[in-house]
């Protein structure tokens, strides 16, 4: 909408500027978090806008999700995703302007170049009819800002479409996803770097999964007051997470399934456990060891049911029945992930560049893997299955042990168990629990011990590390992942903003993705507003 307002409706309905605690409001799925932000004078900046109290400006903002190049096609130059551009001039001294973003635009626009074919949405898939609205595009300019305390606002993405404040409403205990990027595709495009084809060697899908995005920018007025007058600039990213797709995950999967029903759990070391507690000792006795039976089961068709581990925000996760690799790219770089937004990805510099100004940790690959064995070991306290048998606990004057369950309820105390003597129970009471927390502690060690000593496994869980050396290697030289890109301010400014920002516009972008040294085949902005630039009359 476009709205012309009167000087004097103008003054008696003041815009006021939201404080900092309020500029994400709403997150059903998460704590508020006052995303990154960074404020220059606007003065300092832009000198030709200083003027005298009283002065107007031909003042302008913009919200536009999606801005910049890919696969060939110029976004700044399709009308359909122009997004919100506000411009208050004579006659019109306050504009507000708000839509929504139309994503079936993208099926419409076809790929130009190198061999990538099709359209713009086989690349770049965003989800429709996003119910928390995180597709909008806001700008608000106001010719005369010392009246309102707001010269301009430009924001898309979770924004409000009334007020362009930052907001991820979405009414679930999960933050919505935005879409996906088809990095594969791309790579495919990049001819003679070492990394690039040794990763597409490795795989045969790379996808950037991004969760829900907002980027605002903000102008308290147009350079009246100097000491005052501040631009802020304010992003906020839900996730991003890289998923791989790769024969080795089915290679690993393959080598599971003839490592793990080699698992042997030995017969006396669960007798001389046994034999440890008192009042099983007439029993024992009676069957002598021989007798004993001990078996551990593993349910393999299990494993391909849920991605391991079970946390959504593992920093590695292998799915086996989709034969993907998922990275959490927050977990991985920023620590272990505590709630439902990353403090990591919202707290970062301007233009900081993902595996580069925020690099991986030491050791990360080996540490990837041996995480997710942890992780292996913790599903198949489930799936692993435990007997401990001796002579029969069934029918008149028996005598024997039977002890089932699953390693998980042999270690919480939850297996079932029972003793006879002759027909008559045995009834260990408090002992019971620590018997057969021990059996599972020798089951446990024993499958730790299987899982790392296997040379089969160790080989295949190399492949993986080899994939993931090969990918970070991409993200560190080929591939940038800029978040809280922003033109005018530190850091290395992707050249998209280089080369569309004039003085006098301050820009801000959740996201800024370029694969380097390869015009217009990704250098993407994703979640962006500014304002200026502002002309005095």
């Amino acid at each position: 909408m476009s709205t012309g307002v009167s000087p004097e409706t103008r003054e008696t309905t003041p815009r006021l500027h939201p404080s900092r605690r309020a500029i994400v409001k709403g997150a059903a799925w998460a704590a508020p978090v006052a995303a990154a932000s960074v404020a220059a004078p606007a003065m300092a900046a832009s000198p030709t806008q200083c003027a005298p109290v009283g002065t107007l400006f031909d003042a302008q903002a913009r919200g536009r999700f999606l801005s910049g190049a890919i696969g060939g096609v110029n976004l700044d130059n399709v009308a359909a995703v122009e997004g919100a551009h506000a411009q208050a001039v004579a006659g019109t001294p306050i504009d507000e302007e708000s839509a929504g973003l139309d994503v079936s635009v993208l099926n419409t626009l076809n790929l130009s170049l190198g061999g990538l074919t099709g359209a713009v949405s086989d690349i770049l898939t965003i989800v429709a009819a996003q119910d928390a609205g995180v597709l909008n595009q806001y700008a608000y300019a106001n010719e005369a800002a010392e009246g309102t305390n707001t010269g301009e606002i430009g924001a898309s993405g979770a924004v409000n479409q009334a007020s362009g404040a930052l907001t991820l409403d979405t009414g679930s205990s999960n933050p919505p996803e935005l879409g996906s990027i088809d990095l594969r595709s791309l790579l495919q495009q990049v001819a003679g770097d070492n990394s690039v084809t040794q990763l597409l060697s490795y795989i045969s899908d790379l996808r950037l999964n991004i969760g829900a995005l907002a980027g605002r920018a903000y102008m308290d007025s147009l350079c009246v007051e100097p000491d005052v007058d501040q631009v802020e600039r304010d992003y906020l990213i839900a996730y991003l997470r890289l998923v791989v797709e790769s024969d080795l995950v089915g290679q690993l999967l393959t080598t599971l399934n003839e490592v793990l029903p080699t698992l042997t759990i030995s017969t006396s070391a669960v007798w001389s456990i046994l034999q440890g507690v008192p009042l099983l000792g007439g029993l024992l006795s009676a069957l002598g060891q021989s007798a004993l039976e001990v078996t551990a089961t593993v349910d393999l068709a299990q494993l391909t049911g849920e991605p391991i581990p079970d946390d959504v925000n593992s920093a590695l996760r292998i799915d086996f029945e989709d034969g993907t690799i998922t990275l959490d790219v927050a977990s991985l770089l920023g620590g272990a992930y505590t709630g439902d937004i990353s403090e990591f990805l919202n707290e970062l510099s301007p233009n900081t560049r993902l595996f580069v100004d925020a690099g991986l940790p030491g050791g990360a690959v080996v540490a990837l893997t041996d995480s997710w064995v942890d992780g292996l070991i913790e599903r198949l306290k489930d799936l692993v299955f435990v007997s401990v048998r001796a002579g029969s606990v069934t029918g008149l004057g028996a005598t024997g042990l039977l002890i089932e369950g699953t390693l998980r309820q042999f270690l919480e105390g939850g297996a079932t168990a029972t003793f006879r003597l002759l027909g008559a129970s045995i009834n260990l009471g408090a002992l019971l629990n620590p018997l057969l927390a021990s059996i599972g502690d020798l089951v446990q060690d024993t499958l730790d011990t299987l899982l790392n000593d296997s040379a089969l496994l160790d080989t295949a869980l190399g492949g993986v590390n080899e994939l993931l050396a090969a990918l970070f290697d991409v993200l560190s030289g080929v591939l940038s992942i800029t978040v809280n890109a922003q033109n005018d301010a530190s850091g290395t400014i992707p050249s998209y903003y280089q080369a569309i920002t004039p003085a006098g516009r301050y820009d801000v972008a959740a996201l800024h993705l370029e694969i380097l040294g390869i015009a217009n085949l990704l250098n993407l902005s994703l979640a962006r507003g500014s304002v200026g630039e502002n002309s005095p009359r």
